[in-house]
């Protein structure tokens, strides 16, 4: 019983080791392509067909030919470093007219990577007279030339040996030089794409710009107009106090308008005006809201512009927020700087009544993002804090929202320097 137990086992422990060998080869395979081991395998191919030539002449050459038979052979190691050197190496070879091998890769190769036409050229004519060696020893040691038809037919393999590798590897070069010129101009399309592009989104800032400009500016105008008449002829003094601040608020709207159409015209207009932690006191004192506000950044510190913008749209929609949900709760807004992340808080408690804060979240609803009728009514509730959150995490930050006791929080973490995309 136990044998026929331990049977399967075996079985399943081979099955699994030959998974994981073929698996370690995959890697090993995976590893020494990215290595980039092409060119020392090709490298290791010709010196071995070199090297098989050389065998078939081993018992045809002397000591010192056989030398420099082997030294031709081994060149052809380097001869992506050296390409000139190893041609020279190469030549005593081809003049015996035993090994053409050698002569010919290292030929090919200079004419590959070497950019002067006119070093290519001169060792391709030492090939060429190289090879040619022995047809001249013969016709010197025998007196007779022979007749043209067998003179060219004697030249004919050594200008072979010689035009051969060397247009072959002009041909390789202007080929990768054409790669290089194609890949160059497919970048530069992509840049003119990309150009394009942003022209584009810029025309079309200013679009939304004006757009915006036609539509808010009007009604925000007469808001504050309204408000202005207010102050002056209200009966009650609470009434006349809420014209006043209901035009100090239609004024920093109107404010911040422009600033929004600029920056949509102009990136560089992205921090003009009220959004820096600097004015977060005259924007608490003007909300509406019994808050206040804790500053543990140190005066030195150095945030960044787009920083310290969207720390102050954090507190500004959560201060918007809570005379939405919980008019008349107290709230505290705490600033403070942990390594290089700005850390914002905005907590408040229940409103004045003591009933829940209306700000609550719907069962299964993101913190921060609901929509329901927990939020209220009216059109846009919960985009804002949408918007804060995809404004952090265009910097590279985070946007917390949700309830905190009786209360709720808006935790908002800011890099200390951060540049919106496209700024």
């Amino acid at each position: 019983m136990s044998a026929a137990v331990s049977r399967p086992g075996r079985v399943r422990r081979v099955r699994r080791f030959r998974v994981f060998r073929r698996v370690g080869q995959v890697r090993v395979f995976r590893r020494v392509r990215r290595a980039g081991t092409g060119p020392a395998l090709a490298d290791g191919a010709l010196v071995a067909a070199a090297g098989a030539e050389l065998l078939t002449v081993v018992g045809e050459v002397g000591p010192l030919t056989l030398a420099g038979y082997v030294l031709a052979v081994g060149a052809l190691a380097v001869r992506r470093r050296r390409p000139l050197l190893v041609v020279l190496a190469t030549v005593p070879a081809a003049m015996t007219g035993y090994l053409w091998l050698a002569p010919m890769f290292a030929l090919g190769t200079a004419a590959r990577l070497v950019r002067s036409g006119a070093l290519v050229g001169g060792a391709a004519a030492a090939v060429f007279v190289a090879a040619a060696a022995p047809l001249a020893y013969e016709i010197q040691r025998t007196g007779r030339a022979g007749s043209p038809a067998v003179l060219a037919a004697g030249l004919l393999g050594p200008a072979l040996l010689a035009a051969g590798p060397t247009l072959l590897g002009r041909v390789a070069r202007s080929r990768r030089a054409l790669a290089e010129r194609l890949t160059e101009a497919r970048a530069a399309l992509a840049r003119e794409h990309r150009l394009a592009e942003e022209r584009a989104a810029v025309a079309e800032r200013a679009r939304l710009a004006r757009e915006m400009h036609d539509i808010v500016s009007h009604h925000v105008s007469r808001i504050a107009v309204e408000a202005g008449a207010l102050s002056v002829t209200a009966a009650t003094p609470e009434a006349r106090r809420a014209g006043v601040r209901i035009g100090r608020i239609s004024s920093l709207a109107m404010t911040e308008l422009r600033d929004t159409l600029g920056v949509l015209r102009d990136r560089e207009t992205a921090v003009s005006g009220p959004g820096s932690l600097a004015d977060l006191p005259s924007l608490v004192a003007g909300s509406g809201v019994d808050a206040s506000v804790t500053d543990r950044v140190p005066p030195s510190a150095e945030l960044g512009a787009e920083t310290e913008y969207a720390a102050y749209r954090t507190v500004q929609e959560a201060l918007t927020n809570i005379v939405r949900h919980a008019p008349g709760a107290r709230a505290e807004v705490v600033l403070a700087l942990r390594d290089d992340v700005l850390l914002v808080e905005i907590t408040n408690g229940p409103p004045a009544g003591g009933a829940p804060v209306t700000g609550a979240l719907d069962p299964g609803e993101e913190p921060g993002l609901g929509e329901g009728p927990g939020l209220g009514e009216g059109p846009g509730l919960g985009l804002g804090l949408l918007g804060l959150r995809e404004r952090a995490a265009l910097l590279g930050g985070s946007l917390e929202a949700g309830p905190a006791g009786d209360g709720f929080l808006v935790r908002a973490r800011l890099p200390r320097s951060a540049t919106a995309p496209g700024g």
